[in-house]
């Protein structure tokens, strides 16, 4: 026998669907809407600030992409000794499918830069996050964490880190020298120079701290190569690198070519060498306090010698 729809009955239905309305959780990517009933509780992240960020908010994805695989070179040091129970999925660069498959993630966060093409890959193994970490600048690393904080029901942790760190740069930001000169930043691996301009996390974060950035965005390109003629005629009065401990850098090469002495930053003796691990493959809170720390003790916001 059915039972007589009544108006309570009505308002209670409507009152359930207004509660599991306001409890779905809604984030959007860079390639479309990403919507869940309830917090994701078995995450993979196929970039570090993903899993830097779900460290900091107390929450191990199942998997991530820790590899080493298609020349990548692993997890940044400093999150090595919190991968304990998370399994490798391959690299950034060539993350393993089958692997993801087999962790039955909730929810695959992937970068929009790198694995944009295989994004449809990913949607069949779970809902896929794409967010903009790679190329995206500290504003969209603070909305990153809101969003990674949303995603496992830690918005309230989320949004208090991204408060934390607010305080973190304007209390740093005292160290800077107002009157500095705009500096030129750049990762220097052994084949290449790439140039990281203001709307790149790592130029923005800086600016942010109070130094200037001499080098703009180039036809929306946050990050470019540039040959030793072309930092010639920038001639920036400070030049901060960012190398690998384990590897030759190319300026190694260049310092000894007789341009590399006309530099206003090697006059000054204002040229910075930063581990690139860091200070541009991490992005996340937790690398975020180290960088800070590493741009008031190197002298960087000071404008002193190194």
């Amino acid at each position: 026998m059915n039972k007589p729809v009544t108006a309570l009955t009505i308002l209670a239905s409507s009152l359930t669907a207004l509660a599991l309305a306001q409890s779905a959780i809604v984030i959007k990517g860079e390639t479309g809407v990403l919507e869940l009933t309830q917090p994701a509780q078995r995450v993979v992240v196929l970039e570090y600030s993903f899993l830097d960020t779900l460290i900091a908010l107390g929450v191990k994805p199942v998997g991530a992409a820790i590899g080493t695989q298609a020349g990548d070179r692993g997890a940044p040091p400093y999150l090595r000794r919190s991968l304990a129970g998370i399994t490798e999925i391959g690299s950034r660069a060539a993350p393993n499918f089958e692997v993801a498959l087999k962790l039955k993630p909730d929810v695959i966060v992937a970068d929009s830069f790198v694995h944009k093409s295989s994004e449809a890959q990913f949607k069949q193994i779970a809902p896929t996050l794409m967010l903009n970490s790679r190329r995206g600048s500290y504003d969209d690393l603070m909305q990153q964490t809101v969003d990674l904080g949303r995603l496992v029901g830690r918005e309230s942790l989320a949004r208090h880190l991204v408060s934390e760190q607010q305080s973190l740069i304007a209390k740093s930001k005292a160290f800077a020298r107002k009157t500095a000169p705009a500096f030129v930043a750049a990762v220097a691996t052994p084949t290449s120079v790439t140039l990281h301009s203001s709307s790149s996390f790592i130029g923005s974060l800086l600016e942010r701290l109070g130094r200037k950035s001499a080098v703009k965005p180039r036809e929306d390109l946050s990050q470019f190569e540039i040959s030793l003629e072309g930092l010639v005629a920038l001639n920036p009065a400070t030049l901060v690198l960012f190398t690998g401990a384990d590897e030759k850098p190319l300026t190694s090469e260049w310092a000894k070519n007789p341009l590399w002495a006309r530099l206003e930053a090697v006059k000054r003796g204002r040229v910075y060498t930063f581990d690139r691990d860091l200070w541009t493959r991490s992005r996340g809170p937790i690398a975020l306090k180290k960088i800070v720390a590493e741009a008031i003790n190197s002298g960087l916001l000071a404008d002193r010698q190194p």
